[in-house]
């Protein structure tokens, strides 16, 4: 490692820590729910920059809020992001981590884990290798995926920060289909099974926010077991991305994407050569949430969204607009022109924490809704998912949490009878991963027996109904949840994972899992998970 100068500027900006870090993630929710930090979870990932001083804060509480294991993890975790800081000198930087009265003593220097960093008053730059790969034992068959890649971010000065990542994967078996009703990152196979993936971006900061054009994935809506506004599981798409945090009670997020809609454009199509050149119709996304902290430990977030196809439009550039009123204007919707109009969404997101060691969340997303017809069953049409839950975390040192959480998605949510304008990018739903006429009750224990080892025990229950056809705005009256349940599927698993150092983590897991279903439900998992019984291990560098 190299390093020379002090500077007072954070780095780390706006490069964000990716979704699949969940060890993290899963910290941060646990110091939230002990009331040490303030966490807003609606909107993920959160950058380098947030978490960093996320954790500091953490470490300035009275060391009697946090365990012996808890105190361990957090020291673990801010040895990543303690060269986002202000005062980070390299090897010669003394870490206090956490104070006991006033007399904690220092911790040893802090040593680099990157495979390059270097960092002035001006640059800042860290590169890492990732390697590894996941191999499962099911029903007498073995399967693998590797992966290889390598990741770059950093910052010229304080206001303008870079991040690319590559993966390359091969897998032995298809994992990831969008078919699949599981949370498994989607992806664009080439041949072969060999697929790649690659986020990155640039961005404008400031010490209230950050402007940016990135290819990445973003996770919204508070949940244990897969979000219902944005989940997160398309492969990943280019964004213009604006993240506003003026005053603490309050932040602002938008995006507007380019997404990717698999269908074909017969026009726009031509030959050459031997093969005809296939062009896909335009697709794009812009989505705003407000989130404003009323009293401490209380997260209220608002939001719409709209798919419009077809044609870039600028309006959609102004982030704090209703977009389903531009699109009343736009495309003078009304009776007889519903193809006419875009694809419009509303949500909805509420976190409460200010019960200690007590989570409770609330998230619903609004595809279509018509007031006048709620208590009408027989007339409605509203088209909602939404989903509650609550966390608990153990007081004292039993470090162990209880998770409960139910997820409702009605008839006609996540459809859309116009096939540019559907809730999906790569034809992978951006929505809850059930989609659809579902349901899902999810109860998981976490138990985290010393620093860095975490194991889950978990059970879910879903049920689905058939997919609805959906030909025009007026269909969806009267239709009610699961009419005709078509599939369902049991699972238990057991997860046990653990970070053998900074961006190295091995992990195992269990999982029983049982399908009943009929036609093209008989079975929505990839080939690793048809057991019943199915044994996973994990191995990966550069997390």
């Amino acid at each position: 490692m190299l390093c020379c100068g002090q500077q007072q500027i954070i780095f780390g900006q706006s490069v964000p820590y990716h979704i699949e870090n969940e060890p993290l993630y899963e910290f941060l929710e646990e110091l939230a729910s002990l009331k040490v930090i303030q966490l807003n979870s609606a909107v993920l990932p959160l950058s380098r920059k947030e978490i960093y001083q996320l954790l500091n804060s953490a470490a300035q509480t009275d060391s009697i809020k946090l365990n012996r294991r808890q105190q361990k993890e957090l020291l673990f975790f801010q040895q990543e992001f303690i060269k986002d800081g202000p005062n980070y000198r390299g090897t010669d930087y003394l870490f206090k981590g956490l104070k006991k009265g006033n007399t904690f003593p220092l911790r040893n220097r802090i040593k680099s884990h990157d495979l390059f960093h270097y960092k002035d008053s001006l640059f800042n730059i860290t590169v890492n290798s990732r390697f590894g790969g996941e191999g499962w034992w099911t029903g007498g068959q073995v399967y693998y995926e590797r992966v290889f890649g390598a990741q770059v971010y950093g910052n010229i000065s304080e206001y303008f920060t870079f991040y690319a990542d590559v993966r390359d994967y091969h897998s032995s078996t298809m994992l990831s289909d969008e078919t699949y009703l599981d949370q498994r990152l989607g992806v664009n196979y080439k041949s072969n099974l060999d697929f790649s993936e690659m986020r990155g971006g640039i961005a404008a900061s400031t010490k209230w926010g950050y402007l940016g054009i990135v290819k990445d994935h973003i996770k919204w809506g508070s949940a244990n077991n897969g979000s219902n506004i944005f989940s997160g599981r398309t492969p990943s798409f280019p964004m213009i991305k604006l993240h506003l945090n003026p005053v603490k009670w309050f932040s602002f997020d938008y995006i507007h994407a380019w997404l990717v809609s698999d269908v074909i454009d017969s026009t726009a199509s031509y030959p050459t050569g031997s093969v005809t050149r296939d062009v896909m119709r335009p697709k794009f996304l812009a989505a705003n949430m407000f989130t404003v902290r009323p009293v401490k430990g209380l997260h209220f977030s608002f939001g719409n969204s709209i798919v419009y196809s077809d044609k870039f439009n600028a309006v959609y550039l102004i982030p704090f607009l209703f977009y389903k009123s531009v699109d009343h204007t736009l495309n003078s919707t009304g009776p007889g022109n519903n193809s006419r109009g875009q694809n419009s969404q509303m949500f909805v997101n509420l976190v409460s924490r200010q019960i200690k060691y007590l989570q409770l969340y609330t998230s619903v997303f609004v595809d279509e809704i018509k007031l006048s017809t709620i208590f009408k069953p027989s007339k409605s049409r509203n088209h909602i998912s939404w989903k509650a839950g609550f966390r608990f975390t153990s007081p004292g040192k039993v470090n162990a949490s209880l998770i409960f959480e139910y997820t409702r998605n009605q008839p006609f949510t996540y459809q859309h009878f116009v096939s540019t304008t559907t809730f999906a990018s790569n034809s992978y739903a951006l929505g809850h991963y059930l989609q659809t006429n579902a349901e899902e009750f999810h109860v998981a224990i976490l138990y985290k027996p010393i620093s860095r080892l975490h194991t889950k025990l978990s059970y879910t229950l879903v049920r689905k109904g058939e997919t609805p056809i959906y030909s025009n705005g007026s269909d969806g009256e009267g239709k009610g949840l699961i009419e005709l349940e078509i599939f369902r599927r049991q699972q238990i698993t057991w997860e046990v994972s653990y970070q053998l150092a900074q961006n190295v983590s091995a992990g195992f897991n269990y999982r029983y899992l049982t399908e009943t279903g009929s036609g093209a439900y008989t079975t929505l998992s990839p080939a690793v998970y048809s057991g019943p019984h199915s044994l996973g291990l994990k191995l990966i560098v550069g997390i």
